[in-house]
């Protein structure tokens, strides 16, 4: 009777719903967010102080960029390289490119030799253009 009575109670109400996975999966997916979202981009947790500029243009944040910090460090994609070695480091990451066009983010404090001798290695690399990155209005 028993048994009865409690198929009759399920067919009354419905199915359950189990919302447990669910509930697991959408926990997974935020944690998955969260941590993603801080390794966003090596390069901007670099401390450097961009020149300001009234006129600015974006540019795509899937092209390499080279960083100059204030003690005159070069960084390459966030890994921090020399003037000798910058080429050939940057060589490869412009190959099979269509745009071959390198963010140069330089620190206003750096000596105007350095971007410049930094700006012909680019060239050397073989890219095309060469965009100066600034801190906007």
């Amino acid at each position: 009777m028993s048994r009865a009575r409690r198929s009759r109670l399920l067919a009354r109400s419905g199915p359950l719903l189990d919302l447990t996975p669910m509930v697991d999966v959408v926990f997974t997916l935020v944690i998955f967010f969260m941590v993603s979202t801080t390794f966003i981009s090596l390069e901007s947790g670099l401390p450097i102080d961009l020149p300001q500029a009234q006129n600015n243009e974006a540019q795509s944040a899937e092209q390499p960029t080279v960083t100059i910090t204030g003690e005159g460090r070069i960084y390459l994609a966030g890994a921090e390289v020399d003037e000798a070695s910058l080429v050939e480091a940057l060589r490869p990451l412009l190959t099979d490119r269509e745009n071959k066009t390198v963010v140069m983010r330089a620190d206003q404090s750096v000596a105007y030799g350095l971007p410049v001798r930094v700006m012909d290695l680019i060239k050397q690399a073989g890219a095309d253009r060469v965009a100066i990155a600034t801190g906007g209005n």
